[in-house]
């Protein structure tokens, strides 16, 4: 989390969010229920969301013969399909939490859908995973009910992790009326295997002083 003027999300000449008051928030609060990891992400609602809803109509003749093929690379985030419960450890002197997540496939495999909650807090909030074919790259966009969003990408795994990495804009006070204060943080979600229905998922967060704060989610299917 970097320093300069700590911009909130008050428009500049405002005021800013001091960085001592936003460490200590963000070790108290779970921040970053990202990815999913996302992951932090991280991505994520309440119940679980059919990611293709049946609306009752006949699909169309494109979308039944399915022209154009999810890419190969999306097999690589199979091991997040499927529902996990996820303990998370924080950083020292935060408060441990639970994290409920649901992947499904959507458009055909071209996206997963992650849909997560966190207790306690409250924060429901989701993480589209995709394969960018230009350049050449997982790429995951997360949003939640706090306000909450982040872009982050991967270039897939290399020896046995899968790191996305990215750009948050971390709401501190949640707030009805569309203006509140947040920080801009840098994001690290690194995946990694510990066995069938199981992975871990290592996190860290960088403020604009430098300060890095790190936590983990422990995922298990039931």
């Amino acid at each position: 989390m970097r320093e300069p003027s700590l911009r909130t999300g008050k428009a500049a000449g405002q005021g800013a969010q001091h960085p001592a008051r936003l460490t200590r928030w963000l070790r108290r609060a779970p921040v970053g229920v990202v990815g999913v990891a996302a992951v932090g992400l991280v991505a994520f609602a309440v119940t679980p969301v059919n990611a293709e809803p049946d609306t009752g109509e006949k699909p169309s003749r494109a979308t039944a013969t399915n022209p154009l093929p999810a890419p190969p690379q999306m097999r690589a985030l199979d091991f997040l399909l499927g529902s996990y419960t996820c303990a998370y450890t924080p950083p020292p002197g935060s408060r441990e939490a639970v994290m409920h997540l649901t992947t499904k496939r959507a458009m055909g495999g071209h996206y997963y859908y992650t849909d997560a909650t966190l207790e306690p807090g409250h924060v429901v909030g989701r993480s589209s995973f995709g394969w960018d074919p230009v350049d050449g790259k997982f790429i995951v966009q997360y949003h939640d009910n706090w306000g909450s969003s982040a872009n982050y990408s991967s270039p897939g795994w290399r020896n046995g992790h899968l790191v996305f990495k990215g750009p948050l804009s971390q709401v501190v006070t949640p707030s009805a009326t569309g203006k509140t204060d947040g920080v801009n943080m840098d994001v690290v979600d690194d995946y990694h295997m510990l066995g069938p229905g199981h992975f871990k998922d290592a996190t860290s967060f960088t403020f604009p002083d430098g300060t890095t704060l790190r936590g983990s989610y422990d995922c298990r299917r039931p």
